[in-house]
């Protein structure tokens, strides 16, 4: 402190004998322009010149080389006087802001009516791209998801909610499922007998067949033990009194039947080794189709095809940081390079934005699933917290059996030397939604943070942290190999 009081009575002596008068940029941060607030704790973020120095009420602040500054401060009840001084050589200028703090004293917000659950009774048949929730959630990421089904297939409707009707699966399983994704239906939803099973190895994938009279809902998952995928087929009773499987199958070890209510069939389809490579469950005519993808036979990126996704777009912006930069670009010029990474390894690369589009999360599931791919990695960027810290990176799964692709990738991110925000499980992010890939979810670093900033408006970070990516990817396929001697 006391040296910044020397330098400043310095800086304000040298102005005065050269009769400078100041004329320094200052800005403050859109996103924290606010002049009145309901909570004490405030954070000023500025933006000068790279290479100025700043002051916040007397007190020297760290300018970053993107030009941000900031401070915390606790703001009294009503008008806070605040002042910023900048430097610039031997020019000053200081700029008074004022804050009104209001606090929440005796506010009360009157919270928003809710919709109400409605008894209904009439059955629905789904359209193309209908997909179950198990509640009704209403966060930005939308109910938990159970999983996709196919067009054609009549369930219940007990009762509706919002933009949701509930449907009933079976005796004792409910759902939820949107609006616009299903049509009236006169027919209606009963309790059929299995047929026989076949599963046979296709060359690629191990294919499971399971004869219905009509089509049924059903849902897809995965167990603790990686080595276990379960399908429950809804308003199914089992008279499968034969199951064909040939020695020759690739990663189905065996398939049994289990009958785990008086309606529900779970298919358990063990796997012959400790890594699922992906799976799809769908409809052929009235026949459920459940196929289980082989691993690669070669386990490097060499002649791999691997999906990446660069976050938002177009008019989504994604965050933006406090000097403007708007992470779908961020996002990227990450993905090229590490598109430039991997096709030098070898690897196919397909992307689902190649410009700045904004493309829906359908056509990019679309774009990666017509190109059978073999893993995918989706791009983001992160916002939240505090503006003044270090935020760090993160990495997501939907499926547990992707965990162990997006643990290894967040082990490699951590090596950039940022702080650790954690792996997060069961993310109902839609593109880690997919079961036919393995898939992950990166937040590389935060738009919201000025330390954070610093390192993405540099391009070298960029390589850095697409070399990252490259070397968990390159971990996780060896972990793959291993485990297979």
């Amino acid at each position: 402190m006391r040296l910044f009081r020397i330098l400043l009575a310095a800086t304000l002596l040298a102005a005065a004998l050269a009769n400078a008068t100041a004329q320094i940029s200052f800005r403050r941060a859109p996103a924290y322009s606010r002049d009145t607030v309901r909570n004490s704790r405030y954070y000023l973020v500025g933006i000068t010149d790279p290479g100025n120095l700043a002051a916040v009420n007397g007190e020297q602040v760290k300018v970053y080389k993107t030009g941000t500054f900031g401070r915390q401060l606790r703001l009294a009840k009503g008008d806070n006087r605040i002042e910023v001084t900048l430097f610039q050589g031997t020019k000053t200028e200081t700029k008074e802001l004022h804050i009104f703090y209001l606090p929440n004293d005796g506010f009360v917000r009157r919270p928003e009516p809710q919709p109400q659950f409605e008894e209904r009774l009439f059955c629905v048949e789904t359209k193309e791209g209908a997909y179950l929730q198990y509640g009704t959630g209403t966060d930005r990421l939308g109910g938990s998801k159970m999983g996709w089904l196919d067009p054609g297939i009549v369930m219940k409707v007990t009762g509706e909610i919002g933009d949701l009707y509930r449907v009933q699966l079976s005796k004792n399983r409910y759902a939820y499922i949107h609006k616009e994704d299903v049509e009236f239906s006169p027919r209606s939803a009963h309790i059929v007998n299995t047929n026989n099973i076949g599963i046979t190895n296709t060359g690629s994938r191990d294919r499971i067949r399971l004869s219905l009279p009509e089509r049924l809902p059903y849902a897809a998952r995965t167990t603790l033990d990686p080595t276990t995928i379960h399908v429950d087929v809804f308003g199914a009773m089992n008279n499968s009194n034969w199951m064909t499987q040939y020695q020759d199958l690739g990663i189905v070890d065996y398939v049994d039947l289990q009958q785990t209510d008086s309606d529900v069939l779970s298919l358990v389809i063990k796997l012959k080794e400790k890594y699922c490579w992906g799976f799809q469950v769908g409809y052929d005519g009235n026949t459920l189709v459940i196929e289980v993808r082989h691993a690669p036979a070669d386990l490097s990126l060499k002649g791999l095809k691997i999906g990446l996704d660069a976050g938002h777009g177009g008019e989504a912006l994604g965050a933006v940081s406090a000097t403007g930069i708007m992470e779908k670009d961020v996002n990227l010029s990450i993905v090229r390079e590490l598109q430039k990474l991997l096709e030098k390894k070898g690897a196919t690369v397909v992307l689902s934005r190649t410009d700045d589009s904004d493309i829906s999360m359908t056509e990019r599931k679309k774009t990666f699933r017509e190109a059978d791919i073999d893993l995918m990695v989706s791009i983001h960027n992160n916002a939240g917290g505090s503006p003044l810290s270090a935020m760090g990176t993160s990495t997501y799964y939907k499926h547990i059996t992707n965990r162990e692709l997006a643990a290894t990738l967040l082990k490699h991110m951590l090596e950039l030397g940022v702080p650790d925000f954690g792996l997060t499980g069961n993310f109902n992010f839609s593109l880690n939604a997919p079961t036919e890939y393995p898939n992950a979810l990166v937040e590389c670093l935060f738009m919201s943070s000025l330390p954070d900033e610093e390192m993405i408006a540099d391009p070298a970070t960029h390589k850095r942290i697409a070399e990252k990516v490259v070397a968990g990817l390159e971990e996780y396929l060896q972990n793959v190999k291993k485990s297979r001697k």
